[in-house]
């Protein structure tokens, strides 16, 4: 967010006739804290604190030098302090510099508490509201922010920190073409990181993940430094399937900004993926901290990421699937009745980086399992097509690896497609097309990729989307094992 307003300003209050007291130069130790001689106007302030511990002009003061120097706790602590003692009148700027401390340190619920009561009291200061409406923004609070800066609109329309804010809490409310006005303002203004991140954040908002990271990196190339940039950047990636950028940007969000919600919680879901299960639990309780009220992250911190896991029914976001024991439809001339074993469907295309980052685990279960269950890919439409309407998909990691196929024109390059998938990826299955009317697609939801188990019963025994984060191979191992050795109960009781 445009930050005109996070400067800290120092301000003598509380004046005396006298201004050395014992050991005490007031006027000196001003005098280095404006020409920059921090360490010195450090010491002369203390000494004055020392003569006088109850000089609010002194310790409010020592605050604004701490804050300078980054020693935020310092800071916050001599304001704390401060307004114990302080006047009524100078009560206020006081909590106003404590709660900047607060944003600075980022700690932003504290200084949310502390800008909701200053902003109660002054409902109309545009700084004020902006910067508790970022706060909400940062919560998660999405609703507050825009009832925090809706208000002020008519009187600030052109505001680009007004617009910005705004526009950003309505698109994380799927308010995509509100958002989208206060995106246009922005642009009117002129090439900005602002106006280009606001318009990658409501091409993520309406899904067009690709498209938001070209957006997104606009912004970067523009202002890599504007909070929240890279964690948008992150999840987008992620949504492409380039896990491995999305961290390097989960990690340059938080090296800027350590309490943004998401690149916590979505760095933590990746690296408990990889199994680095230590810093993954660091992150997770700084996500907790930031947002107390997300359910996500504290069932996360609680019980680990079970609750994204897709095997038992519940498949995350988009489409849901056919459920868990629902009755199959067939796949082309493939049909599930009177199965003489389990079969694995494997949903995807080559140029769906989920499919190829689940590769590795797909092989390893059919080499186990491949005489007892059978294994099949259905080949379906390319995720990430380049070429006529789909190339606004293309992915950034088929770019980085040089996987470009255009969208399949007939049965005959469908086939081809599937052909070169098998071979690049070494998949051991039997392979069958889906046809040119993605029949078999749109009947198990299954664009861009996804597993389905479907069990002798000619019932789905479990379905998981595929991808770093969704697909976990343990469960459909476990799945498997339920379903044979339920075989061999069966066939021992005869």
């Amino acid at each position: 967010m445009p930050q005109r307003y996070l400067i800290i300003a120092f301000f003598a209050v509380g004046m005396r006739a006298q201004t050395q007291v014992g050991g005490c130069d007031f006027d000196a130790a001003l005098r280095l804290h404006q020409a920059g001689d921090l360490a010195a106007a450090v010491a002369g302030y203390e000494a004055c604190l020392v003569a006088e511990p109850g000089r609010v002009d002194a310790r409010s003061n020592l605050g604004a030098v701490f804050v300078r120097m980054g020693r935020y706790q310092d800071a916050i602590g001599e304001y704390l302090e401060a307004l114990k003692t302080a006047q009524q009148d100078v009560a206020p700027r006081l909590r106003f510099n404590l709660a900047l401390a607060y944003y600075k340190s980022f700690q932003i619920p504290a200084a949310a508490d502390e800008l909701e009561t200053l902003h109660s009291a002054q409902p109309a200061d545009l700084n004020l509201a902006l910067l508790l409406a970022d706060c909400r923004l940062r919560m998660g609070e999405f609703r507050k922010a825009v009832d925090t800066a809706a208000p002020l609109e008519a009187a600030h329309a052109d505001d680009l920190a007004l617009n910005y804010v705004l526009g950003m809490a309505l698109i994380r409310l799927g308010r995509v073409a509100d958002g989208q006005i206060r995106v246009d303002r922005i642009l009117r203004r002129g090439d900005s990181a602002e106006g280009h991140f606001l318009l990658g954040s409501a091409l993520f908002g309406a899904g067009n993940y690709p498209a938001a990271v070209k957006e997104l990196n606009q912004a970067a190339a523009l202002n890599p430094e504007v909070p929240s940039l890279q964690s948008y950047l992150g999840q987008a990636l992620l949504f492409t399937g380039d896990a491995d950028s999305a961290v390097a940007a989960f990690r340059k969000e938080l090296a800027a900004n350590p309490n943004d919600y998401d690149a916590n919680f979505q760095l933590a879901s990746i690296l408990a993926r990889r199994g680095q299960v230590e810093e993954s639990r660091r992150l997770l309780a700084r996500a907790a901290q930031v947002r107390p009220g997300s359910a996500e992250a504290r069932a996360a911190l609680a019980e680990g990421f079970h609750f994204e896991q897709a095997g038992r029914g519940d498949v995350g976001i988009g489409d849901p699937g056919i459920p868990v024991g629902a009755v199959a439809p067939p796949v082309g001339t493939l049909s599930f009745a009177g199965l003489a074993r389990p079969v694995v469907l494997v949903f995807g295309s080559y140029t769906c980086p989920k499919l190829r980052s689940s590769a590795d685990d797909l092989k390893r279960i059919a080499a186990q399992y491949h005489e007892r269950v059978d294994f099949r890919l259905v080949y379906i439409s390319e995720a990430h097509a380049n070429g006529g309407a789909e190339s606004q998909w293309q992915s950034t990691i088929n770019q980085k690896e040089g996987i470009d196929l255009p969208a399949a024109r007939n049965m005959a390059e469908k086939q081809d497609h599937a052909t070169l998938c098998l071979r690049k990826l070494t998949l051991p299955f039997g392979v069958v097309v889906d046809g040119m009317d993605a029949a078999s697609e749109r009947a198990y939801q299954a664009w861009p990729s996804r597993l389905y188990l479907v069990g002798r019963d000619g019932k789905v025994a479990f379905q998981t989307r595929l991808g770093e984060l969704d697909f976990h191979a343990d469960d459909l191992e476990r799945t498997i094992r339920e379903i044979l050795a339920r075989r061999e109960a069966d066939v021992r009781l005869r």
